[in-house]
């Protein structure tokens, strides 16, 4: 199957721009820190049908400005199909107002804190396991940005509020540089164990050597992935613009997953590539691509 035909919900992307919001990070990341806006995703002519947007970590007190912003560039997007906006669960019962209030917003599907660099007793404390349940309560999804070292952290959270949706983002951030599988498998095997966590195939861009072919470094790690996941609980998401940026990059991404998925069924694939983004953050699904002309025959 070529990457081209492949029908794709982008699990996850970010837009921003620095004269709407505030983003405190970007002040470290020259290259970034400029508008990154829905015209310029490498979505059109790749069949991607749908997209959900992330949070971009703008300042905590604008996350429902950033909900309202995103969704008024709907016009002129067409495939943003979800919101996973701000939420400070840290603030336990109290978290109950802000989802609130984003539940009156129809495109928001789930919520995030970031977790990365957060020390494992912020992760485990009683009032972030408090504003989980309130998640959980409110129906919502919550994605869970970490690092490879908070993995066995993170099993522990899942395990403590089982009847809340966590999708891991960018399948715990590996040392894809590195190439070292060792201790991040072992994370990863504690999560998969955990029947309420789904995880992204995303972010490899940010975690590889730039200087070095993506493909090789990233490949294993996709691999291992679906194999400790399977394809149910597996969705592809580019992580525009922060792990890549322009049209032949996601095809490379594309390409990389089709390799990846090379003796899977056609009911695996499909649920990596649109299936499983559309069941967790109950998106409408994608439309149904023209026949080919051999499916014709």
């Amino acid at each position: 199957m070529e990457a081209s035909s492949l029908q794709v919900i982008d699990a996850h992307v970010h837009v921003w721009d620095p004269a709407v919001l505030d983003y405190a990070w970007l002040a470290d990341a020259p290259g970034l820190n400029k508008p990154f806006l829905p015209d310029g995703l490498p979505h059109r002519g790749a069949s991607t049908t749908a997209a959900v947007f992330v949070q971009a970590d703008c300042r905590d007190d604008q996350a429902l400005k950033e909900v309202d912003w995103v969704t008024g560039l709907r016009a002129g997007w067409p495939e943003l199909a979800g919101i996973v906006a701000f939420a400070a669960i840290s603030r336990g019962d109290a978290v109950a107002a802000d989802l609130g209030q984003l539940l009156e917003r129809p495109l928001v599907r789930g919520v995030r804190q970031l977790f990365q660099d957060r020390d494992k007793s912020f992760m485990l404390h009683p009032a972030t396991l408090a504003g989980a349940r309130q998640v959980a309560s409110a129906g919502l999804v919550f994605d869970a940005c970490i690092r490879a070292p908070q993995l066995e952290a993170l099993a522990e959270f899942a395990g403590l509020v089982p009847d809340l949706q966590i999708v891991l983002d960018h399948m715990g951030k590996p040392p894809i540089a590195r190439g070292d599988q060792a201790m991040w498998r072992t994370g990863m095997r504690e999560v998969a164990r955990r029947p309420n966590v789904v995880v992204k195939i995303s972010g490899a861009g940010a975690e590889a050597d730039p200087n070095r072919p993506l493909a090789p470094q990233a490949s294993p790690f996709v691999s291992e992935t679906l194999d400790l996941f399977g394809a149910g609980r597996c969705m592809v998401g580019s992580d525009w613009p922060v792990s890549l940026t322009g049209q032949p990059a996601y095809q490379e991404w594309l390409t990389i997953m089709e390799q990846a998925m090379v003796g899977a069924s056609d009911g695996e694939r499909k649920s990596v590539l649109h299936g499983t983004a559309t069941r967790v953050y109950q998106l409408q699904p994608p439309p149904r691509q023209p026949p080919t002309n051999q499916e014709k025959d």
